[in-house]
C-alpha cells in the first residue's frame, strides 16, 4: 500500500467525527467572552472595579462593633465581599457630601514665598493621595469575618474614627427599599443585625452590657428639685415613656437561655425607666436586639423602623419591589 494515498475512512468513523465536531464546547470566535444576559454584564463591570475584601476567620472579641451578616449555606465569603461593596459606597457618598471648609485667599508676601511653594507642593502630594485613597472610607479598616457556623459572617467597625452600626444598617434598607433605585443592589445578603457594643458572656457580661446600651435610650431623670420647668419640659422630651420589646437570638450556647435574656434586660430598663416603660410586643417604639454567639453577647436598639423594613432583610426588601410590581399588573388588567 502506497503511503502517500490519502486513508479512507468509514461511514462510522466520519460519523462520529461530525457528533464530536458539533458538540464541542469551545466557544466561537464571534462570541467568546460576552455575558449572555444584561445583569450579568452589570455584574462583571462591577466585579472589575470592586477592592476584594480581606475575609479572616479572627473571631468576635469583647468591645467589637459592628453587624452580624446571614445568607444562604456555602455563600458567605460573597456575601462579605458585597456588603464591603455596598458598606464602601455608602461611606463615599456620605464624605462626598461633607461640607469642605473653605480657605481664606491671602496674597502671599515676598518673603515667604519659598515656604509657600514648599506648602504648596505638600498640599499637591496630600490632595493626590485623598483622590488615590477617598477620605472617611474605612473599607479598609473593616474587618470581614467568617464564623464557625454557616450562613452567619460578622463585619466588625473600625474604633477610630467610631461608626454607628444601627444607622449604617437603617441607611442601607432604605437605600434598598427606595423605589428610585435601579433594581436589587444585593444578591447574597439576608438580614442585618446591628451590634452596638459586645461583651463575653462570663462575669455577668449581660449586665454590664444593659449598663452600657441602655442607659442613653431608656434612662428618665427628672429628678433634680432646683430645676426650672423649661429644663424639665426639655427633659421629658428628650427621655419620654416609651413601649419597647426584645428580640434575643441565641447561636452555639447553652448556658444563656432567652427568658433569662429577657429577664435581665427587662429589669434593667424597669430601672432606668422608673417603671414608666411599657412592654409592646407589636407596636413598640424601641426594640433591643440581644446576639448571643458563643461566648460572647452584643446588644443594639433600633426603632419602629425595624418592621417596615422587613426586619432589616435586603432580601426581602428587593422581593417587595416584584410584588408591588406584580400588584399593579394586576390592578391595570382589572
Amino acid at each position: 500500500m502506497d503511503p502517500t494515498e490519502p486513508v479512507s475512512r468509514s461511514p462510522k468513523r466520519l460519523k462520529m467525527d461530525h457528533a464530536q465536531s458539533s458538540s464541542d464546547p469551545r466557544p466561537r470566535k464571534g462570541n467568546a467572552g460576552k455575558p449572555k444576559y444584561r445583569a450579568q454584564k452589570t455584574e462583571n463591570s462591577r466585579a472589575n472595579s470592586r477592592r476584594p475584601a480581606v475575609i479572616s476567620a479572627s473571631g468576635i472579641h469583647s468591645d467589637d462593633v459592628g453587624i452580624f451578616v446571614t445568607c444562604d449555606k456555602g455563600q458567605e465569603k460573597k456575601c462579605l465581599q458585597e456588603l464591603s461593596d455596598l458598606l464602601e459606597e455608602l461611606f463615599a457618598a456620605e464624605s462626598s457630601t461633607q461640607p469642605v471648609a473653605a480657605t481664606p485667599d491671602v496674597q502671599p508676601d515676598k518673603d515667604d514665598v519659598e515656604v509657600d511653594i514648599e506648602a504648596d507642593i505638600r498640599a499637591e502630594l496630600d490632595s493626590l493621595r485623598s483622590k488615590r485613597e477617598p477620605p472617611n472610607v474605612p473599607s479598609a479598616k473593616l474587618s470581614f469575618i467568617t464564623l464557625d457556623i454557616p450562613c452567619v459572617s460578622f463585619v466588625r467597625f473600625p474604633k477610630n474614627p467610631p461608626f454607628n452600626p444601627v444607622e449604617t444598617v437603617r441607611k442601607l434598607c432604605l437605600s434598598a427599599s427606595s423605589k428610585e433605585e435601579a433594581g436589587p443592589r444585593s444578591r447574597y445578603i439576608k438580614r442585618l443585625t446591628p451590634v452596638s457594643l459586645m461583651r463575653k458572656t462570663l462575669n455577668d457580661g449581660l449586665q454590664s452590657l444593659c449598663d452600657e446600651v441602655l442607659p442613653k435610650h431608656f434612662l428618665i431623670d427628672v429628678d433634680s428639685d432646683d430645676r426650672n420647668s423649661s429644663s424639665k419640659r426639655e427633659d421629658e422630651h428628650k427621655h419620654q415613656p416609651c413601649k419597647f420589646a426584645i428580640r434575643p437570638t441565641i447561636r452555639n450556647n447553652h448556658k444563656l437561655n432567652r427568658d433569662e435574656v429577657i429577664r435581665v434586660v427587662a429589669d434593667k430598663i424597669a430601672t432606668l425607666g422608673r417603671g414608666e416603660h411599657t412592654v409592646d410586643l407589636k407596636g413598640y417604639d424601641k426594640l433591643v436586639l440581644v446576639e448571643v454567639y458563643r461566648n460572647v453577647i452584643g446588644m443594639s436598639v433600633v426603632g419602629n423602623e425595624f418592621e417596615t423594613l422587613k426586619r432589616f432583610n435586603l432580601a426581602e426588601i428587593h422581593a417587595s419591589h416584584f410584588d408591588d410590581g406584580d400588584k399593579k399588573g394586576t390592578n391595570d388588567q382589572s
